[in-house]
């Protein structure tokens, strides 16, 4: 059985070797069936957008778009799946915040998120808030803060490694408040909202929460981010409490860097008329979730400007990769 570690190095020299010749024409694309690789469990919040941002832009594309689930080792797995396949744009990667900006940067990847991909579009901004349950005896972000200064590291909370940025927040939150707390690895983001929500931890930094919020089984005590969302107007950021954090923008689409231009804007001009269209506007505001829509190019770009920005912010947090 090939090594986590020979899985990767294969997956650099095949994706090296893709080139454009391997695309169908253009006129004939897509051909067949695009597959999207989540690379994530099922259940959080970039599985559900992008299952219905894809079953919105099949209508243009003209061709099925199957989502697979792939799992593992901070989201490098699916992504390096995708880089073995042929560059011909049917096969596309679901792409976030943890895979292409805080991963890369926290641990060392088999790929780069500048040079090995290239992007189709960013559909949705930051919305991530520390929740907890809604009989929890922590009524603001102070009180906790309070009760971890009391009980060093007895407090905990669930995030899908320490690669995810949910994390690099949750460590941003402790180093400014002089706090410690109890860290638990889930395999999935709704795994660590569930967690949360059941008592099985303390608090939980997450995005998917919109339908547990509304039932009334967990509660937001904080935003990671500077801006308050227009659907919780009451709840703080971690901006106006104090601690020096935003939460990147970064869920959106993309596909090897040898797919052929004219096949990657073909990708690129469907999914942004799914992604502003006011059937995926009203599905993101049921999630709670702002759309933030940029084109490849736009996304390329930030994410180029945000990769120096963080990696200064995880060494001054003393969270890169020895």
């Amino acid at each position: 059985m090939l090594s986590l570690q020979h899985l990767f190095s294969f997956a650099a020299c095949a994706a090296i070797s893709l080139t454009p010749s391997l695309a169908v024409a253009d006129d004939q694309f897509p051909s067949k069936p695009i597959r999207i690789v989540v690379p994530f469990p099922p259940g959080g919040l970039t599985d559900v957008s992008v299952r219905r941002i894809a079953e919105i832009a099949r209508q243009d594309l003209r061709q099925p778009i199957v989502v697979e689930n792939k799992p593992g080792a901070k989201g490098f797995i699916g992504t390096t799946l995708v880089l073995r396949e042929p560059a011909d744009g049917h096969t596309m990667l679901a792409v976030t915040t943890s895979v292409v900006l805080v991963g890369p940067i926290l641990s060392r990847a088999p790929f780069d998120p500048i040079q090995d991909l290239s992007y189709i579009l960013n559909y949705a901004g930051p919305s991530h808030a520390l929740v907890v349950r809604a009989d929890s005896n922590y009524k603001t972000l102070e009180d906790l803060i309070t009760d971890a200064r009391e009980r060093p590291g007895a407090i905990t909370f669930g995030t899908v490694g320490v690669a995810d940025t949910s994390y690099f927040g949750i460590i941003a939150l402790s180093q400014a408040k002089g706090v410690q707390f109890n860290h638990i690895p889930y395999q999935g983001a709704n795994q660590t909202l569930m967690a949360a929500a059941s008592g099985e931890t303390d608090f939980a930094p997450t995005s998917n929460y919109g339908a547990l919020l509304k039932a009334g089984k967990i509660k937001a005590l904080a935003l990671l981010d500077k801006e308050r969302l227009d659907s919780l107007p009451e709840v703080p950021t971690f901006t106006e409490l104090g601690i020096p954090w935003q939460f990147p923008w970064v869920t959106g689409l993309a596909v090897s860097a040898h797919t052929p231009e004219p096949v990657r804007a073909r990708l690129e001009t469907a999914f942004l008329k799914a992604a502003r269209s006011e059937e995926f506007g009203a599905f993101m505001k049921q999630l709670d979730v702002p759309r933030y829509i940029l084109d490849g190019a736009a996304m390329r770009k930030e994410l180029a400007e945000r990769i120096p920005e963080y990696r200064q912010i995880a060494q001054e947090l003393n969270l890169t990769e020895k």
